[in-house]
């Protein structure tokens, strides 16, 4: 009988942590509606443009952050969404120059900056300290640039689900 009782426990645990869990991502998908949805994540691409801080507060506002992106996956996704168009990234220099970090704090181990021919990114110095997608096929340019902060561009912002 006690065995059977310990068992019957640790699989309620189970279910109550599981529950926990759906209910968790039903929130955030509630929360989400209007957002794409990959891989566990949320993203949301803005219709306007403001600049990286400016688009940066919107997303915390919206309890998320810029996108980082440290995969192929996940560039390969933007390259598909961004459909030409450059948005704000979750990464920066400003802090200090040539040292590229993510908005979690990360540093950046691999990038995926633009480079074609005599155009190697990042190439904007003290002036550009923030990137931004970029994709132009004339000429063939596609990754990131650096870009001044106090531009204007669309963002994306990212929601990790995190069970």
């Amino acid at each position: 009988m006690t065995n059977e009782r310990n068992e019957l426990l640790i699989k309620n645990d189970i279910l109550t942590k599981q529950t926990d869990q759906f209910n968790q991502l039903q929130k955030i998908i509630n929360e989400t509606d209007g957002w794409l949805h990959s891989n566990f994540n949320f993203y949301f691409m803005s219709s306007t443009k403001k600049s990286w801080t400016e688009s940066r507060r919107d997303c915390t506002e919206k309890g998320a952050d810029l996108i980082t992106i440290n995969n192929r996956e996940k560039q390969d996704f933007v390259t598909k969404i961004t459909d030409k168009r450059e948005f704000w990234i979750g990464v920066t220099d400003v802090e200090e120059e040539g040292r590229w970090k993510w908005v979690d704090g990360t540093n950046i181990t691999s990038g995926f900056w633009a480079s074609s021919g005599h155009i190697t990114e990042p190439n904007g110095g003290r002036q550009e300290n923030c990137a931004v997608t970029y994709l132009k096929k004339n000429p063939e340019l596609i990754g990131w640039i650096d870009v001044d902060c106090n531009g204007a561009y669309q963002w994306i912002c990212e929601k990790r689900f995190q069970p």
